[in-house]
């Protein structure tokens, strides 16, 4: 009569009495598989985080950079004459780190219309109105689009010595006239 352990593989018995009992190579590979995959996917992730916060570090810089590179075009007094200027560069001057920022300026001396067309007082006589437009374009490396800011600023006539500011006239729009912006703080941001 057979017994219920004879009914066994035989070596199995044997191989758990013997304390050699373990993991097949199948059930190895399948888990090194899954462990694998686990770690590629949780890796990809980690690097999307990384790269993600590198961007927002980099527009973060690229805004600080533009607001000083702005507020150093506005108060340049020689910039402000005639009709106007362009020129690019990188912010090396700033630090070693950030010359891999480049920048671009235009400023572009500009006649606009100011008449009021629901006025019918002013119907035949149009009124004009000077000023300044400056285009600041700031790139970082990792960024797929600039950054730009705009911001424009009144055009004055020259001041004649010993005339009163307050009873100047207004802008005639001349733009043969090489003259100054108003003050640096007239103009506005735009985005």
């Amino acid at each position: 009569m057979k017994t219920r352990a004879n009914n066994r593989r035989p070596g199995l018995r044997s191989r758990v009495c013997r304390g050699e009992a373990g993991f097949t190579l199948v059930e190895v590979l399948i888990a090194m598989a899954i462990i694998s995959v686990t770690a590629v996917v949780l890796l990809d992730q980690r690097m999307g985080i990384v790269q993600g916060a590198g961007r927002a570090r980099d527009v973060r810089t690229v805004w600080v950079l533009a607001s000083q590179k702005m507020a150093e075009l506005e108060l340049d007094k020689t910039l402000w004459t005639g009709l106007g200027g362009q020129n690019n560069g990188d912010f090396s001057q700033v630090g070693p780190e950030y010359e891999l920022f480049q920048w671009q300026y235009q400023i572009a001396r500009e006649v606009i219309d100011t008449t009021n067309p629901t006025d019918p007082k002013k119907e035949g006589e149009p009124t004009r109105r000077e000023l300044f437009r400056l285009s600041l374009v700031v790139q970082a490396p990792s960024l797929d689009e600039p950054i730009l800011l705009e911001a424009e600023f009144s055009v004055e006539p020259p001041k004649q010595p010993g005339e009163d500011p307050a009873a100047a006239p207004p802008a005639t729009g001349d733009p043969g006239k090489p003259t100054a912006p108003s003050s640096p703080g007239s103009g506005g941001l735009q985005k």
